[in-house]
């Protein structure tokens, strides 16, 4: 028996699916030319703030709009709110789209508009997190500054917890209790160049009494591909 619908949010979420194919790399110039496509006014395809063209900065907000790869072909995911803001794009009587040194047409492959419950859950369920970004200047002292293994674990489940309450936040739901992570095995981690630096993308399998729609993304580079979690198969 799962929760009551009050202490559920329904989730609105829209995943387009391109038939062209990219590179990773190529995430970052995917999105720029989609907010240039529908204009850099609609922040939501960014996440810049507008207010004040000579001080750029960012929202520091959870992105609604995330730019993935799925079997290299280029991914727009919107999420909740973020689905109105598909519109500004789809509207377009032109979809084609430069990405890098190559125009693309931008046929759509896959379109899937679905809405979830999402929900605390009486039986946890197993994940896959995909080259997740989860260390800042802080914590990634503290993991390195210990030799163990279980502590290393420990923090990465405070710190995952952390980046799901920042998401549940993101698409305004009161969690109704407590959520539980647990990461029990141990993990891959890659070494992947991010805004100039390098990080440590750790991928691995984790136990939450959440439900998490797949391909929602979170943690640093969430809308450009990082962080993004599916259910285990």
């Amino acid at each position: 028996m799962e929760t009551q619908n009050n202490d559920q949010k329904a989730l609105r979420l829209l995943s387009v699916t391109f038939q062209s194919t990219i590179e990773p790399w190529e995430l970052p110039q995917f999105r720029g030319a989609m907010a240039h496509k529908v204009g850099l006014e609609h922040e939501w395809f960014h996440n810049h703030n507008n207010e004040d063209p000579d001080k750029p900065k960012l929202h520091y907000r959870y992105p609604l709009i995330q730019y993935k790869l799925h079997k290299k072909h280029p991914m727009l995911l919107c999420i909740d709110k973020g689905v109105e803001e598909a519109h500004h794009f789809f509207a377009q009587s032109d979809w084609s789209l430069r990405i890098g040194k190559e125009q693309h047409d931008m046929r759509i492959q896959q379109l899937n508009l679905n809405e979830f419950n999402i929900r605390l859950l009486e039986r946890p369920q197993r994940y896959r997190i995909h080259n997740w970004l989860a260390l800042n200047s802080d914590n990634h002292k503290e993991y390195h500054s210990t030799l163990s293994i279980a502590k290393q674990m420990q923090l990465l489940e405070r710190v995952l917890t952390n980046h799901i309450l920042r998401f549940a936040e993101g698409i305004e739901w009161a969690v109704p209790g407590q959520i539980e992570i647990a990461i029990p095995e141990l993990f891959k981690v890659s070494r992947i160049s991010f805004k100039g630096l390098k990080k440590e993308a750790f991928t691995l399998d984790f136990i939450s009494n959440l439900f998490i729609p797949d391909f929602i993304g979170i943690g640093q580079g969430s809308s450009l591909g990082f962080g993004v979690i599916k259910h285990y198969k």
